[in-house]
């Protein structure tokens, strides 16, 4: 029970006295139309100024703020990170010098009785001149710029996915069953149907005419699942949604060819000493063109088309082969890269990283019992990245899968997702900051350490009790 808890040392107990941190602060409390600026009260008085002052959103109020927190010397900042309206004042203090402390709301919201936004203010710059909250990790400016094309990206794949599903429903009004002859409505035999039903040709026998002859169900079957029932109304609806669609999809093109543009200009990774960054990038050519012979299904739809090697590119940028991690893919990797960038300079260790990402338990210990120990919700985007390849992973022969349905086993498949993510996290953080290539050492070697680790348990309370332990025949 005390191993699960942190007793802190003498130094520690040092660190948390009150004292004063940062003499030249101030506290903001954002808001739509307004942010109320608090000073410290010693710095007002000095100055005969106000502690609290009221500025506007426009930029011009922005730089009024600015001026007045450089007049009064104020050197650290304190916001809470409301919505996004603390972006563009964030930008124009960092831009001035001042150092800003973005904080979560919930973190200084813990005594009661203290919300109204003068007051608010104040708080937050009381917590903050004796040091007692802790920023929220910003990226930097390249880093938030890929972040925004990402987070658009999925939220266009979304939407298009939306209209996929609006042409599927036109057509099962008109008794077009298409969904049940094709895996993919939106591949090259269902959109050439799509825009020859558009175009006014109602033939089942040409329409079925245009199945290519990779698919799995025969011309006759198509050709039965196309006798329809015409309607005009969603003829139209088929129509718009059919426009609505390939217009999502040239923005996406069009945003991937932005993001490799993007990918170029990051700068190459240290070398570490880990595998040269040569060799990584012909253990990366290597395992390319072996995926290649091993692949039998095609590329994913949603698979980046940037016009690049988008796989050599994130070898130069983070300075090892992070595919080599089961289940990571290109995609998958930009996305974890967006939120955090290549620099883990900010998570000190591995367990700050998944921390970070939401995958440490958050211990409630009182009165010796453990009341909970559940992970943090939170809403990270990164931690989706994480979550979503392990479907694929619970499939595959890794140490990974055999991990996965072994805790799956014991404590459920939530558990075990949250489990899985966390040591998919350690290895990717273990990956970049060492420089070293992971390698995957499978299934049958996951079982066997676990067996041997079982063994050598039970032998240990066999020789405490005093019993014989007889190999089964």
């Amino acid at each position: 029970m005390l191993r699960k808890q942190k007793i802190r040392s003498v130094e520690q107990i040092e660190a948390y006295k009150l004292s004063v941190c940062h003499p030249a602060s101030a506290g903001i409390d954002l808001g739509s139309r307004e942010n109320y600026v608090a000073l410290n009260p010693s710095i007002a008085a000095e100055m005969d100024l106000p502690i609290v002052h009221t500025f506007g959103t426009t930029t011009s109020q922005h730089e009024a703020c600015r001026d007045l927190l450089l007049a009064c010397g104020v050197k650290d900042v304190c916001m809470e990170s409301t919505g996004i309206y603390w972006i563009n004042l964030h930008y124009v203090l960092t831009q001035a010098g001042i150092r800003v402390c973005l904080v979560n709301p919930k973190m200084f919201r813990m005594v009661p009785g203290r919300k109204t936004d003068v007051l608010d203010c104040q708080w937050l710059q009381t917590l903050h001149l004796y040091g007692l909250v802790r920023g929220s990790f910003i990226p930097d400016e390249q880093t938030r710029q890929l972040r925004t094309y990402m987070r658009l990206r999925e939220k266009l794949i979304q939407d298009r996915g939306r209209y996929v599903q609006r042409m599927q429903k036109a057509m099962v009004e008109m008794n077009l069953m298409l969904v049940n002859v094709l895996d993919d409505v939106t591949g090259k035999t269902g959109m050439a149907i799509i825009e020859a039903i558009l175009a006014g040709e109602r033939d089942p026998k040409v329409l079925a005419f245009r199945r290519d002859g990779r698919c799995k169900h025969s011309q006759q079957e198509m050709e039965e699942a196309m006798k329809g029932i015409y309607k005009e109304d969603q003829l139209v609806a088929l129509s718009i949604n059919h426009a609505v669609w390939k217009d999502l999809q040239k923005q996406i093109d069009r945003l991937d060819v932005e993001i490799g543009k993007m990918l170029q200009t990051f700068s190459d990774a240290p070398q570490k000493d880990g595998i040269p960054a040569e060799a990584q990038e012909q253990a990366a050519t290597d395992k390319k063109q072996e995926d290649k012979k091993k692949r039998k299904t095609r590329p994913s739809k949603n698979d980046l088309k940037a016009g690049i090697d988008v796989e050599k590119e994130l070898v130069r940028i983070c300075g090892v082969d992070l595919t080599s991690l089961t289940g990571f893919q290109a995609n998958a990797i930009l996305q974890v890269i967006a939120e955090v960038g290549t620099d883990m300079s900010k998570f000190p260790t591995r367990k700050d990283f998944t921390s970070y990402l939401g995958f440490a338990p958050h211990n409630k210990i009182t009165g010796g019992h453990i009341i909970s120990s559940r992970t943090d919700r939170k809403k990270s985007h990164a931690a989706q990245a994480f979550k979503k390849v392990i479907p694929a992973i619970s499939k595959g022969k890794s140490s990974l899968s055999a991990f996965y349905h072994r805790i799956a086993g014991k404590s459920g498949t939530a558990i075990a997702i949250t489990a899985t993510c966390r040591k998919l996290a350690e290895r990717f953080y273990d990956s970049i900051t060492k420089g070293q290539q992971y390698i995957e050492y499978g299934e049958e070697n996951y079982k066997q350490a676990i067996k041997e680790r079982e063994l050598k348990y039970l032998r240990k309370l066999a020789k405490k009790h005093h019993v014989e332990l007889k190999e089964a025949v």
